[in-house]
């Protein structure tokens, strides 16, 4: 049988959506880490964030609901105050904010501190709350870019976080289904611990497919047709209107470019046996939604849609 909107919706709204509450109690955490980081910055280094701004799934409107083993995770932008012709020069930037973050949470288990190659986390763990810190450079121009920097000073890259905020915003208000079919496609995600494809290019996907083949009539259609992609093999590059520059030559197996800049890969690190894990589930999954179409009885229906998003999925009446 076929899923309605509202039974879809009932779904996302149960199990995967923020109450407002429950965000709240989040959001004040996050404050108080933002107020804290400033004032360990002041305290321990001459660097200083003119400006924080939210990014990532939380501030998009696409996170999901933690349970089980699955944590919250919030991205940071950190605006400081570097002179963009000293960015090469931030080596060290990465250890400083770590030395600051520590100085900020004495108590805090050394292992609860990480660094990537682009970000410092902290993780919080009886709110199961991982936040990356995530520090940049702002660029006099192109307006409204910042140079992103990597750890031990191996690279820049330039980009928009508010750039990208906005495209998230035109798709939302262009696709009233936008937002729920990224959730379904991200609890997909992490139901079959596809953890290599990132949430962004998820979210990407999902704009990609708006933006060409139109909005969808309904949620399950237009998660249905997210699978329906990715089983034809990701190999076409994806780019977005507006981005600057031009996607450069790569061997990447999946290419899917950040709709503010051509020149950034967001899937890059994805290994090609990551790739092949993905697409097999894809397949899986597309089977099992096709299949739960075609049945009649309402029982099997669920027990095939349980599959693709996981045991806590269920239908209302």
């Amino acid at each position: 049988m076929q899923l309605t909107d509202r039974q879809l919706n009932d779904y996302i709204d149960d199990v995967l959506f923020f109450g407002r509450e429950e965000k709240q109690r989040y959001e004040r955490q996050i404050d108080h880490l933002k107020q804290t980081l400033v004032n360990a910055l002041q305290a321990n280094s001459s660097l200083r964030a003119w400006k924080i701004l939210h990014a990532g799934s939380w501030h998009k409107g696409t996170a999901l609901r933690p349970f089980g083993t699955q944590d919250i995770d919030i991205d940071i932008i950190l605006y400081l105050n570097v002179p963009e012709t000293g960015r090469g020069d931030l080596a060290d930037l990465h250890p400083l904010l770590l030395r600051s973050l520590r100085a900020a949470y004495p108590t805090k288990d050394p292992n609860d501190f990480t660094t990537s190659r682009k970000t410092v986390g902290i993780e919080f763990r009886t709110s199961g709350l991982l936040v990356d810190l995530v520090p940049v450079i702002p660029t006099e121009q192109p307006e409204g870019y910042v140079w992103q920097t990597e750890r031990g000073g191996r690279g820049t890259s330039l980009t928009s976080p508010e750039g990208q905020l906005e495209f998230i915003r035109q798709c939302k208000a262009r696709d009233p289904r936008y937002v729920q079919v990224v959730r379904l496609a991200k609890r997909w995600r992490n139901h079959r611990r596809l953890h290599a494809l990132p949430s962004f290019a998820i979210e990407l996907l999902v704009a990609h497919l708006g933006l060409t083949q139109g909005v969808p009539d309904t949620i399950e259609q237009g998660f249905y047709r997210f699978f329906l992609y990715l089983v034809r093999g990701l190999k076409e590059r994806i780019t977005f209107p507006g981005a600057l520059g031009h996607p450069p030559r790569s061997a990447c197996p999946v290419q899917i470019h950040d709709p503010t800049n051509n020149e950034n890969n967001v899937t890059a690190r994805m290994e090609p046996d990551e790739v092949t894990a993905l697409l097999h589930e894809a397949v899986v999954a597309l089977q099992a939604v096709n299949h739960a179409m075609s049945v009649e009885r309402r029982g099997d229906t669920e027990k095939l849609w349980k599959q693709v998003l996981g045991p806590e999925f269920s239908l209302s009446r």
